[in-house]
């Protein structure tokens, strides 16, 4: 994995935090309940988020979590560098200490062009755009989920009606 579980639940929240009105506060057991996100997590994690300016909070029964910037303004790269530390890319991909492009291991040239396709892609990508994109998925596994208790419950009226035969 390239980045730390920590880095996807900060991604998957601030996705959901990017669909929401700008500026409004979220409370973290929403946050939670909608990305599948432990909340005590949730609440670390947004208190590093907000020292580093990418979230502000509000205590209060109207208080959470909201964007501190527009989330088309907020890329991947941005949040992947507050949470983990981008200077992990950096490393070598086998572990070795010493890796350059003198003295390579043998993924070196490999590691190197897939590290620069998707740094330029996290920071191309921003937090609204990430939204959008699983958004796209939860609409379908949603669908997926009602098909699939229709049918359920289609097959259990079939065998109802056959025992009763």
């Amino acid at each position: 994995m390239i980045y730390s579980k920590t880095c996807e639940y900060a991604l998957r929240a601030l996705a959901y935090l990017a669909s929401r009105k700008q500026g409004s506060y979220v409370m973290a057991a929403e946050i939670s309940r909608e990305t599948k996100v432990p909340e005590p997590y949730i609440a670390k994690i947004f208190q590093g988020l907000a020292k580093t300016g990418l979230l502000q909070s509000r205590r209060g029964p109207a208080g959470g979590f909201a964007l501190k910037k527009s989330p088309d303004k907020i890329s991947l790269y941005e949040v992947v560098q507050a949470v983990d530390d981008t200077a992990a890319f950096g490393d070598c991909i086998m572990g070795l200490d010493e890796c350059s492009p003198d003295r390579a291991c043998p993924l070196h040239a490999v590691w190197s062009r897939a590290k620069c396709k998707m740094l330029a892609r996290l920071k191309g990508t921003t937090v609204l755009q990430l939204d959008r994109l699983l958004v796209k998925r939860r609409y379908r596994g949603s669908q997926r989920a009602k098909l699939s208790a229709s049918f359920k419950r289609f097959s259990m009226g079939t065998q109802q009606r056959r025992t009763t035969r």
